[in-house]
């Protein structure tokens, strides 16, 4: 080769090296990109080639390796993912109507499974999940009447135990039995319970049952998904069953109202026999009282008299007959009296004279 080619060889050599660096860092860059991935403290993931999953789950957050363009990852997440029902109709087993409203909380816990059976996607795990959740809560509320799911305690016919007193004043407290309320929820059976004091029906009793369901269920049909609990939101009654409910409400506050108004009538009329009491005895001390001053009186009186007799009786005595005869003779009075008369006996002396 001439020394010309050479250098013309050299040229093009040189040129096209610094292309080649680049497109070799380029394609350096983009193996290592699809070759590692990270995964959250939150998060899970799955490794997949042509739609076949690759090992287990990757659970440790942090730095991840795979084989590049042919492997894909899959990420799920591990926190509790909340599900919330729509407000459905039940019937109760005595035949009443309900509008129930659920909740509940879930995660997912084979991430393998549910890859498999729902393809990894939250919104049609939330499906899936209405159907299983919404046919627990109905076959589950079935077998009870409806005061056994509504109620949750025989609180309210425990009256004795769990009714607290009642405050009427300071430092006085009336128990519950001394009102008129023995009848207060005496219509409404009470919730069954076993030998050792546990309930057999009521709201709590109910949720467990319906979690126990549910958890089988989505056992059964292995969807990779853990059903955490479940939260029965509220529970309306239809338009038949809340007028007989408010009927009831207002007979038993009509019952509690008596009672406090029997309570006050009571008190009412213990107050008024004690004050009477009080009343008579302050007069009976002041009646007392009055005698011993008008006794006192008279008895001082008498000695005054009889120390103004010693004194002079003789003008004693005619003073006396002076209040003798203005006795006798005052105001429109008219006496027919004979001569011999007592009455006279100044005025015949004062004749004599």
């Amino acid at each position: 080769m001439s020394p010309v080619q050479q250098t013309k060889s050299r040229t093009r050599l040189g040129g096209s090296s610094p292309v080649a660096l680049v497109i070799l860092a380029v394609g350096l860059a983009a193996l290592v990109y699809n070759s590692v991935f990270t995964v959250a403290e939150w998060e899970q993931a799955i490794v997949t080639q042509f739609g076949e999953i690759i090992g287990e789950p990757r659970t440790e957050a942090g730095l991840h390796f795979k084989l590049p363009f042919v492997q894909q990852v899959h990420r799920f997440d591990r926190r509790l993912l909340r599900w919330d029902g729509q407000e459905r109709t039940i019937y109760t087993k005595d035949r009443r109507a309900i509008i129930v409203d659920v909740t509940a909380r879930w995660r997912i816990a084979d991430a393998r499974a549910f890859l498999e059976s729902i393809g990894g996607s939250t919104e049609q795990a939330n499906a899936r999940l209405i159907g299983i959740i919404e046919g627990a809560v109905r076959n589950e509320i079935g077998q009870y009447d409806l005061f056994e799911v509504v109620r949750s305690s025989n609180m309210i016919l425990d009256r004795e135990e769990d009714m607290p007193a009642i405050v009427m004043e300071e430092g006085e407290e009336i128990a519950a039995e001394d009102l008129d309320l023995t009848t207060m929820g005496g219509e409404m059976p009470p919730l069954e319970r076993d030998a050792d004091g546990n309930y057999l029906a009521g709201r709590p009793v109910v949720i467990d049952g319906i979690l126990e369901r549910a958890r089988g269920r989505l056992t059964e049909i292995g969807l990779g998904i853990e059903l955490k609990d479940i939260l029965i939101k509220q529970v309306q009654y239809t338009a038949a069953i809340e007028e007989n409910v408010y009927r009831q409400m207002n007979a038993e506050l009509q019952k509690i109202s008596a009672g406090f108004r029997s309570l006050g009538q009571e008190r009412a009329e213990q107050r008024l026999g004690e004050m009477e009491r009080e009343l008579a005895t302050i007069q009976s001390e002041a009646v007392e009282r009055a005698e011993r001053i008008r006794g006192g009186a008279e008895a001082e009186a008498i000695n005054i008299y009889a120390e103004a007799y010693n004194a002079d009786p003789e003008f004693f005595g005619f003073l006396r007959t002076l209040q003798a005869y203005e006795n006798a003779l005052g105001g429109n009075s008219a006496l027919i009296l004979g001569t011999d008369s007592a009455l006279f006996r100044l005025f015949k002396e004062m004749d004599g004279e």
